[in-house]
């Protein structure tokens, strides 16, 4: 064995001695780190080989646990396979466990509270929650994986953003064509100036979907306000008069108008997008998640496990990428690390992992609608990157969204109620 192995296992094991066997229980002082917080540090500053030794010897030392990974993504499940292949001494070591947000933020809350253990990485979603439960009490931690082959953006690394995906206005292409769709103010059922107001929009509950209700909080923000403003003078003709109305800003006013038209509550994203074709007559426009794409079945019977399957079913659905105000919604999924996790090290590999190329593209690769957190990593073919996308849509904002988070809702809620 050579001397650097040596030390580099040496080191490691003097870094595991303060977290092996730690459960996360008990209480400590508000101004004392935590074991993990300790270990993710210790992780920050390690090479790629220190790291994988650090993983390595931490399982070895803990034989009966097991890595959890909880996620809202199935990718998660992709990348853990793709990960044990990586790493044999990891294989069968690792469990991805499906979340559901709703059901899932109550028991990350208990886990917090009673300071507990849950899972040794998380992958959510929800910018209020997130901010509120989870990282104003520091029970999710952030890992930024560093080195040549990464490049994340400083707002991007605390809470540490794994996955963004967009939501857009997308129709069943032989109906409905981009033509149908140019501006924001349509989808309020208001004829303008020379375009026809839709009333054929389908979107999911905010009361229901976390993150259709991050939209419409976000549609009351400063940016969305002033891509709002521009529409409306191209779309009416004539500026928007704030004095006009008793709305506490234009956003306001899109929102209540945007709630009123919707003409189509659809219950899960991917169920609408699976059956597109069948809204041949009413030419509806659907508030989805682009890569809810890769849900639509119509051609699997034709091109199953074949490489032209996708290419083929992307074709089904069309959405207008320069749509006067915004083309849709940009958010994100967070990568993060709970304070109580028992296999840390593990945990920061995992993550390292999964901004690389190689673990990016086991979980979400060759897919439209997946951008990762590490900017060196490009979009699919055919997808514009998320530069572009971030410059078209409106973007999630944590800080915002907490700030306005009791009123917006309370208002979203009495629309909702009147409808």
């Amino acid at each position: 064995m050579k001397l650097s192995k040596v030390l580099v296992i040496l080191l490691v094991f003097l870094m595991l001695f303060s977290v092996v066997g730690c459960s996360g229980g008990g209480n400590k002082p508000a101004d004392e780190k935590s074991e993990v917080q300790v270990a993710i540090e210790k992780a920050q500053g390690m090479t790629l080989e220190e790291l994988e030794a650090a993983a390595k010897a931490e399982l070895e030392a803990n034989p009966d646990l097991t890595f959890n990974a909880d996620s809202l993504t199935s990718g998660i499940k992709k990348a853990l396979a793709k990960f044990e292949e990586k790493y044999a001494w990891a294989a069968g070591r690792t469990a991805y466990n499906s979340k559901k947000g709703s059901e899932y933020q109550p028991k990350l809350i208990a886990a917090q509270q009673a300071n507990s253990y849950i899972a040794d990485f998380v992958m959510i979603q929800d910018a209020s929650f997130l901010k509120n439960a989870m990282l104003d009490t520091g029970f999710l931690l952030s890992y930024v994986p560093t080195g040549d082959e990464f490049e994340i953006a400083e707002s991007d690394r605390t809470p540490l953003v794994g996955v963004t995906f967009n939501k857009v206005f997308m129709y069943y292409n032989k109906t409905v064509g981009a033509d149908q769709l140019k501006n924001v103010w349509q989808m309020t059922g208001v004829d303008g100036a020379s375009l026809k107001g839709l009333h054929n929009v389908s979107y999911q509950s905010p009361l229901g979907e976390d993150i259709n209700m991050s939209f419409l909080i976000m549609l009351t923000s400063p940016d969305a306000c002033d891509r709002l403003t521009k529409a409306y003078k191209s779309y009416f003709g004539t500026d928007y008069d704030p004095n006009g109305d008793d709305y506490q800003n234009i956003g306001y006013k899109f929102v209540a108008e945007f709630i009123k038209n919707v003409g189509y509550w659809h219950s899960s994203d991917s169920s609408e997008v699976k059956k597109i074709n069948e809204y041949n007559e009413d030419g509806r426009i659907i508030f989805a998640g682009l890569c809810k794409l890769k849900d639509y079945e119509y051609y699997k019977k034709d091109y199953a496990d074949t490489d032209d399957y996708y290419t083929k079913t992307i074709t089904a659905a069309g959405w207008n990428n320069d749509v006067e105000g915004f083309d849709g919604f940009v958010y994100n999924m967070w990568t993060l690390i709970p304070k109580t996790a028992k296999l840390p090290y593990t945990s920061c590999l995992f993550i390292r992992y999964l901004l690389s190329e190689e673990g990016f593209n086991a979980g979400w690769g060759g897919i439209l609608g997946y951008y990762s957190g590490n900017q060196k990593i490009a979009s699919v073919e055919g997808d514009p990157a998320l530069a572009v996308w971030k410059q078209q849509c409106v973007v999630e904002d944590v800080q915002y969204i907490d700030s306005v988070y009791a009123t917006v809702v309370k208002f979203i809620n009495m629309q909702m109620a009147a409808k």
